[in-house]
């Protein structure tokens, strides 16, 4: 399961796994995901997502897309984004994180700063668009050298990081679509509510601490969840309690009291209900299918 460190401004911390540069580099099934979904986040790094086999939806800011095969999506940094699933598939999908500073100097500064604050939270590039295509063999060969790092692997990886960046560059300068710049004031106020969730799922929540957490009202918090999540703010966190029970379900040395008291559930029948209601199955059936040979 993939899970989640925050930052004290709510963003996610990375765990880069290059040597000596601020990239991290993980490939995954969606079957690793038996929710259907990667956990909302956000973060400062640059993230480019390529899609090797089946489908899947990413949702950028409340916007969703879908992926197929050999598609990439670009998400800026600072954006609230996650991936999704509406069933079970074959979804392979790779992910390269990567932040901006590697790429910044003083020659650079200016256009690094274009892309961040003024490039859309995302950009779908498509293999069938030969400028798009040659975009998103530019990160393949990023990817498989940060994956494979070696001598000479961080020469490659800056020649390729510069051409990926200037094509980000001339492709936000070039482009007809009209773009209006995100509410800064809501996203950092989503950014706060969600980080609260995220830290404080096991314990008694309220929507007005949740509310709190984003200095906005409760109205406000609410049409902020909508906007960016498409829920409400005691969904999310239904939803998020649900994700992290999944994880200790796998501990079979934890008992269902024990799981729903660490996930925030007043008790293990109240656990119980939600499970069954968002997994389809009973917290137990769950695990005693994970326990079974194969599974």
């Amino acid at each position: 399961m993939y899970t989640l460190e925050l930052l004290d401004n709510k963003s996610e911390v990375i765990r880069y796994n290059v040597p000596h540069m601020p990239i991290k580099t993980s490939r995954s099934a969606q079957e690793e995901y038996p929710t259907l979904s990667v956990v909302n986040h956000w973060h400062t790094e640059f993230e480019f997502i390529y899609v090797e086999h089946d489908t899947m939806h990413y949702s950028v800011n409340g916007e969703t897309v879908k992926l197929s095969a050999g598609q990439m999506i670009f998400v800026n940094s600072g954006q609230m984004h996650f991936g999704f699933w509406e069933k079970p598939c074959d979804c392979i999908f790779h992910c390269t994180l990567v932040h901006p500073s590697l790429a910044t100097n003083a020659a650079t500064q200016a256009c690094l700063e274009e892309i961040v604050h003024n490039a859309p939270p995302y950009i779908v590039l498509h293999p069938e668009i030969s400028s798009e295509r040659k975009l998103i063999g530019l990160l393949e060969t990023l990817y498989q050298s940060a994956s494979d790092f070696s001598d000479g692997s961080g020469l490659e990886i800056l020649g390729c990081l510069y051409q990926i960046c200037f094509a980000l560059w001339k492709k936000t300068r070039e482009s007809n679509e009209v773009w209006e710049p995100d509410d800064g004031k809501r996203l950092e106020a989503m950014h706060k509510m969600v980080g609260f969730i995220q830290q404080k799922y096991a314990s008694r929540i309220s929507l007005q601490e949740i509310a709190a957490a984003g200095f906005v009202c409760r109205s406000s918090c609410c049409s902020i969840f909508k906007q960016y999540l498409n829920q409400t703010p005691i969904a999310y966190l239904t939803e998020y309690r649900i994700s992290r029970s999944v994880a200790l379900l796998e501990n079979p040395r934890l008992s269902m009291t024990e799981i729903a008291l660490q996930c925030g559930f007043s008790s293990s029948s109240y656990f119980t209900e939600t499970f069954r209601k968002a997994m389809g199955c009973t917290p137990s059936e769950y695990r005693q299918r994970k326990q079974r040979p194969g599974q």
